[in-house]
């Protein structure tokens, strides 16, 4: 029965075709089956359906159906369409092409009473079909005759698979976002969006440069990804809304109804997220007193910084607006990557997205996945409101994780001043992570003490820290063309990391397991460094270019026989990157 069908309905297109030919030829027209003109209208009605009425003053008139290029008598048309049985409407396009249909009335084909024909000039005024699915294609005379495929809304359609892919409940049409945006607020909420920020790395300067000497940080291609999936505000009307915020790394969950985030922070509203502004210490409290009605474990209390960040920035930009935020990250937490920032700028990101605040510029960042660039205004802001986050975690933060984490690539950083590297070659680094933690301010004050202590000499190191830190920016910066220059670049580098990293002991920040990992990659000829505080953490490896995955497979196996983690990252890559409400950059379990 199933071969039967198709076999039937081709006999009777053959038939039909048949039949379209003869009764042209019996009123002269060399061309049987005449083309649509080069500039598609709108459709004859008379076409639209074989079984519904027609007028023949309809069809001649020349503002409902324009002149075909080889136009039928009246009666030859008629006869046509008396003898065919009415099954369905079919048109003709080369075989070369996919058939294509019609996005609105004033591009519809034009339908002959058998078949709907495409001139191939006009094919670029129709759009391709919404299904991937193959239609029935027959072989007659050169051309294919496929049925025409229904009118469909594709807006809706692609509009309610999203909505049912994240479990959206309300699927209403969009807001027109080319509107102008109210005064103080946002130009259109996306319900479902999500922002990516990459963790940093110190090449040079670290510690140094809280006394004044230059700095080199970069981004890594290992990132903290933060997805936001708004709820129905009609939840928020019944009582039962709540703000979410899922960690998936620790796997923690946790929840506070916004009519409790209204009665203790007394905000109903966002105040305006076009300007960033510093947490207050009553605001500050009102938060802490929300994360004691919570029972954190002893083990994860240090959460607790991150927790508080995460609500002033929610409340500060959304309000109490109802919604569920997800936290997945690459990056170890406390090992001198920049965890908190990313964190920061990547929660920042998302929520000015939904806001309507932070839009993409439309470029599609290099790795694809659906994640786009945003525009350098909307970066600034993105960097603003990170900050105030940071403070909040870190107290009085130097602002270099957060900016790197923002705007990506590589920056030398002086008594404040940023400024940007471009590096001409791409620079790849084997990290360490010791697993060993450390405390950050200890270390900071260690190497202060021990300034006050040798003045001049640490002076002296402060200042050979400074010519390090200006010569590696200006070598990331060096074009390297060919294999030579790129292996005489990565050998100048690789000597100024290890000078650094002699520093660095010399200011009492190493520790036995960094120093193990400097032993292991020294058997392979490879030069390593701390980055961060030290103390633990984690440290660096130059990847060079000719370098064999074979002997990098050697070195990591050995590091790894000392319970230490390994990550192969590229240095210098995108910063911020976000999805407003795309499919590819989701993994199945973020909203």
């Amino acid at each position: 029965m199933a071969l039967c069908q198709p076999l039937c309905f081709a006999l009777s297109l053959h038939f039909q075709l048949g039949v379209v030919k003869k009764q042209a030829k019996q009123n002269g027209h060399s061309n049987p089956l005449p083309l649509a003109p080069s500039t598609p209208t709108s459709a004859d009605p008379a076409a639209v359906s074989r079984t519904a009425p027609t007028s023949t003053a309809a069809a001649a008139d020349p503002a409902v159906s324009p002149p075909l290029a080889s136009p039928p008598s009246a009666s030859a048309s008629a006869s046509a369409s008396a003898s065919l049985p009415p099954l369905a409407v079919f048109r003709l396009s080369p075989p070369s092409r996919p058939p294509h249909f019609p996005t609105s009335t004033a591009a519809a084909p034009i339908h002959h009473p058998a078949a709907s024909i495409h001139h191939s000039c006009a094919r670029s005024a129709f759009a391709p079909p919404p299904s991937p699915r193959k239609p029935l294609a027959f072989s007659n005379g050169g051309l294919r005759l496929t049925p025409s495929p229904p009118l469909v809304d594709r807006d809706r359609a692609d509009r309610l698979s999203q909505c049912a892919l994240f479990g959206v409940t309300d699927c209403r049409q969009p807001t027109n976002q080319s509107r102008a945006p109210e005064e103080g607020f946002v130009r259109s909420r996306m319900e479902v969006c999500a922002a990516r920020a990459p963790g940093k790395i110190i090449l040079a300067g670290e510690h140094a440069v809280v006394h004044g000497s230059a700095a080199v940080a970069a981004a890594i291609d290992l990132y903290t990804c933060c997805s936001l999936r708004l709820m129905p505000l009609a939840d928020n009307e019944a009582g039962a809304a709540m703000v979410e915020l899922d960690l998936k790394d620790p796997g923690l969950a946790f929840s506070w109804p916004c009519r409790r985030l209204r009665e203790v922070l007394l905000t109903e509203e966002a105040a305006g997220a076009r300007e960033a502004r510093p947490c207050s210490p009553d605001r500050l409290a009102s938060i802490t007193r929300l994360l004691e009605e919570h029972e954190i474990p002893e083990a994860k209390i240090w959460l607790s910084a991150g927790l508080s960040a995460f609500l002033f920035l929610y409340t500060s930009i959304l309000g109490c607006r109802p919604g569920k935020v997800t936290v997945s990250s690459d990056l170890p937490m406390g090992s001198g990557l920049g965890s908190s920032a990313a964190f920061c700028v990547s929660m920042s990101g998302v929520l000015l997205t939904a806001a309507g605040v932070v839009t993409a510029v439309g470029g599609i960042s290099g790795e694809g996945m659906g994640w786009e660039l945003v525009g350098k205004d909307d970066l600034e802001l993105v960097n603003r409101w990170a900050f105030q986050g940071e403070k909040i975690i870190h107290g009085k933060p130097s602002g270099i994780d957060n900016a790197v984490s923002t705007f990506g690539s590589m920056i030398k950083f002086k008594k404040g001043e940023l400024t940007n590297l471009k590096s001409s070659n791409p620079v790849k680094m084997l990290i360490t992570d010791t697993r060993v933690g450390r405390n950050t301010k200890a270390l900071v004050a260690g190497v202060s003490e021990r300034a006050s202590r040798h003045s001049d000499a640490m002076a002296s190191v402060f200042k050979a820290v400074n010519s390090i830190s200006e010569e590696v920016s200006s070598i990331v910066e060096l074009a390297a063309n060919d294999e030579i220059a790129i292996t005489s670049k990565e050998e100048k580098l690789a000597e100024l990391m290890e000078m650094n990293q002699g520093l660095l002991q010399c200011m009492g920040v190493s520790h036995s397991s960094i120093e193990t990992v400097l032993r292991t990659t020294l058997k392979f000829n490879l030069v390593s460094k701390l980055t961060g505080a030290g103390g633990g953490g984690c440290v660096l490896t130059l990847i060079p270019t000719m370098l064999s995955n074979l002997v990098l497979e050697k070195v990591i196996a050995e590091l790894e026989s000392h319970s230490f983690r390994c990550f192969k990252v590229e240095v210098g890559g995108q910063g911020l990157q976000v999805c407003q409400g795309g499919f590819s950059c989701f993994n199945g379990d973020v909203v």
